[in-house]
C-alpha cells in the first residue's frame, strides 16, 4: 500500500483529501504544521508528499527545499492559492514535481496522484532490473580474476581487486609462460558499466590465447592493440602494464601502454619503472608498436615490485583531495619487510582511511611481488 503524507493547515481540505485517498486504496497521513510535517516526512518516508505552501512554523517552499537537499526522492506536490507565475516557478525550482492551484478539482488531483505513483513504480522496476544486470555482470567479471595466488620459492605474489559500486574495467592475471618464466598483466579499460565489462572479457581471452607464444611483455601488449583496436570507439582506450620475471637469472622485464609506473622498492628506496608506451586504442598499430620499449632490471632478494590501477591514486577524500602517487610512495617506502599480502592489505587499509566516507568511484587493483631468490624450480601455478 502506497503512503501519502498531506501537510495542510486547512483541516477541511486535509480531511477531505485523506478520506478520498483512502477510498482509492492509499494510506493517508496528515499534519497541519510545517515543522511537524517536515520531521514526519523524514521518519515515514512516504511515496508522495502533498504540501500546502502557506504553513505555520515552516512553509512548503522551505520543506521542499530542505527535503530535496537531504536526498528525499519521493515526488512532492505543492498546493497553494498563490497564482502568480513567480510563485509557481519558485516551487518548481525548489524541487517540487507538480504545482496545484486552489481551489482544485478533486478528480484531477486523484488522477495526478495515480499517474505519478505509477510512473515512479515503473522507474523503480527498471532500476531494480538494471541493478540485477549489473550484479550479474560484476559476478562474471570478478570470476575472471585469479582466485588463487601463485606459490613458488622465487617469488611471493599477492593481488587483490576491490570493485567500485558499478561494473568497472580493471583486469589483472598471473601468466604461466614457461617453467622458468612468470608473468603478470594489469589492464584498465576507460569508462564503466557493461561496455567496460565486455572489453575486460575480451582482454582476458586475448591474453590467455597469446601468453604461451611469447615471454616478451611488449608482444602481449601488441596483441592487445591488434585485437582491441577494432572494438573500441574513438573515445575509449585501455591502459595496461605487462611484466615477465626470469626466475633463473632474477630479472624483470616491464612494458606498459599508457599505464601508471610500476613501483620498485629496494632498501626503502622507490624507483619508478615506466618504459615508453602509448595507450591501447584507435591509434594506428605502427605508431603503437614504435612507441613501445621494454625496461629490464636485475632484482635482488628482498626487492618488491607493486602494480596498481589508477583507482588507488585517484581515490578521493571528503575534501576532494586525491590519494596520489606521492602518498603511495611514502607508504610503500616503509613496507619492504612485509610479505606481499601485507603490502597489499596495508595499501587498501590506508586508502580506506584516507577516503573516509567518500564513495569509491573506481575499481582499485593492487598486486605486490617480492623477489625471494633465483634458480630454484617453481611449482605449478594454481588459478
Amino acid at each position: 500500500m502506497k503512503t501519502i503524507l498531506i501537510v495542510e493547515d486547512d483541516l477541511a481540505i486535509a480531511r477531505g483529501l485523506c478520506d478520498n485517498l483512502e477510498c482509492e486504496g492509499y494510506r493517508a497521513l496528515r499534519e497541519n504544521d510545517g515543522r511537524r510535517g517536515y520531521e514526519r516526512a523524514k521518519i515515514e518516508k512516504p511515496d508522495l508528499l502533498i504540501l500546502d505552501v502557506m504553513l505555520p512554523t515552516m512553509d512548503g517552499f522551505q520543506i521542499c527545499t530542505s527535503l530535496k537537499q537531504e536526498g528525499f526522492d519521493a515526488p512532492i506536490f505543492l498546493l497553494t492559492g498563490l497564482t502568480e507565475e513567480r510563485s509557481r516557478l519558485k516551487g518548481l525550482q525548489n524541487g517540487a514535481d507538480d504545482y496545484i492551484e486552489k481551489p482544485f478539482n478533486l478528480q484531477e488531483l486523484l488522477l495526478r496522484v495515480r499517474n505519478v505513483l505509477k510512473q515512479r513504480e515503473a522507474i523503480s522496476g527498471k532500476v531494480r532490473q538494471l541493478e540485477d544486470e549489473f550484479l550479474r555482470a560484476r559476478k562474471i567479471q570478478m570470476a575472471s580474476l585469479p582466485r588463487r595466488h601463485p606459490r613458488m620459492r622465487q617469488l611471493d605474489v599477492f593481488g587483490k581487486t576491490i570493485p567500485a559500486s558499478q561494473v568497472g574495467g580493471d583486469y589483472f592475471d598471473y601468466l604461466k609462460v614457461s617453467s622458468d618464466k612468470f608473468g603478470i598483466i594489469l589492464a584498465d579499460v576507460s569508462g564503466k558499466g557493461m561496455p567496460a565489462a565486455m572489453h575486460v572479457q575480451k582482454i582476458q581471452g586475448i591474453v590467455q590465447s597469446n601468453v604461451k607464444e611469447t615471454s616478451d611483455p611488449s608482444e602481449l601488449l601488441r596483441a592487445l592493440q591488434e585485437h582491441m583496436r577494432g572494438s573500441l570507439d574513438p573515445s575509449s582506450f585501455i591502459t595496461a602494464v605487462a611484466a615477465s620475471f626470469d626466475l633463473q637469472v632474477g630479472t624483470i622485464e616491464v612494458a606498459q601502454a599508457g599505464h601508471l609506473p610500476v613501483m620498485h622498492i629496494r632498501r626503502k628506496k622507490i624507483r619508478n619503472l615506466k618504459p615508453p608506451g602509448i595507450w591501447i586504442g584507435k591509434t594506428s598499430s605502427p605508431m603503437f608498436e614504435n612507441s613501445l620499449r621494454v625496461q629490464k632490471i636485475q632484482l635482488e632478494p628482498g626487492d618488491v615490485v607493486v602494480f596498481y590501477s589508477d583507482g588507488l591514486v585517484e581515490a578521493r577524500n571528503t575534501h576532494g583531495q586525491e590519494f596520489g602517487q606521492a602518498r603511495l610512495k611514502k607508504l610503500l617506502g616503509g613496507m619492504q619487510t612485509r610479505k606481499s599480502s601485507g603490502v597489499v592489505d596495508r595499501c587498501f587499509k590506508e586508502v580506506r582511511k584516507f577516503s573516509g566516507g567518500h564513495a569509491q568511484l573506481d575499481d582499485i587493483t593492487i598486486v605486490a611481488i617480492r623477489f625471494m631468490s633465483r634458480g630454484a624450480k617453481r611449482k605449478e601455478i594454481s588459478r
